[in-house]
């Protein structure tokens, strides 16, 4: 019935005192002297003791569980939230990244076909200028043929650039696919341990406040028990 903190913290206290009272048995038995503790040792132990049967108290009571338990119920409900955002905003990164791969597709495929009608105008032009008994070489210094050539390189050019940039938004939108479909199943795990928290402090609250009402008849009965004598 006590809460993660307070199990660890008194799972540790008892575990520090053990230890010490093991130590001490063992000095004991040895020749060696036995280590008597200062001043300082004893406030600190008395402090702990202190704070130990602050700690009971603090168990013992419902409210004070149910407090616990309600923080604890808040934290996951937040965490729970959180990884609702994240999921927000990376599903309106991929539709934004959706749009951009489809106008990029869009542009090569206006490329590709500006990029193919500058070969068949270059190689019109080469037809043209063989009929005219043009050579090899001056076709190649022709102003038409250097810019269908120009213009094809540029294309060309570009077309990689954005197939690079294709693949980059292809890689972004199914990394950010998986990260959603992550945090889908850690919401879905934190549901879990949310029902399992409520169900817990119900059950936690239930049995003190029965042992808080049992402790009540049991001293009312021996409030009994005494008259009778």
């Amino acid at each position: 019935m006590e809460n993660g903190f307070i199990r660890l913290y008194k799972a540790v206290w008892y575990t520090q005192i053990g230890r010490a009272l093991e130590q001490a048995d063992r000095l004991k038995e040895s020749s060696e002297p036995i280590y008597e503790p200062s001043e300082d040792d004893i406030s600190d132990t008395q402090e702990n003791i202190q704070y130990d049967k602050q700690t009971d108290s603090l168990i013992e009571s419902p409210e004070a569980v149910r407090g616990a338990y309600e923080d604890i119920i808040r934290d996951k409900q937040g965490n729970i939230q959180r990884y609702k955002n994240a999921i927000g905003q990376l599903i309106a990164l991929v539709e934004n990244k959706k749009n951009s791969l489809k106008s990029l597709t869009d542009d090569i495929d206006k490329l590709e076909k500006m990029k193919a009608d500058a070969i068949e105008k270059k190689e019109g032009i080469i037809t043209e200028l063989k009929k005219e008994g043009t050579s090899d070489e001056e076709i190649e210094q022709h102003p038409s043929y250097v810019r269908c050539v120009a213009s094809y390189n540029d294309f060309h050019s570009t077309l990689e650039q954005k197939n690079a940039r294709i693949a980059k938004l292809e890689q972004d939108i199914e990394r950010a696919q998986q990260d959603i479909e992550t945090h889908k199943l850690q919401i879905t795990s934190l549901h879990r341990d949310l029902e399992k928290v409520k169900t817990e402090q119900s059950e936690a609250v239930a049995d003190l406040i029965a042992a808080r009402t049992q402790q009540e008849v049991d001293d009312l009965l021996s409030g009994i028990r005494e008259d009778d004598t």
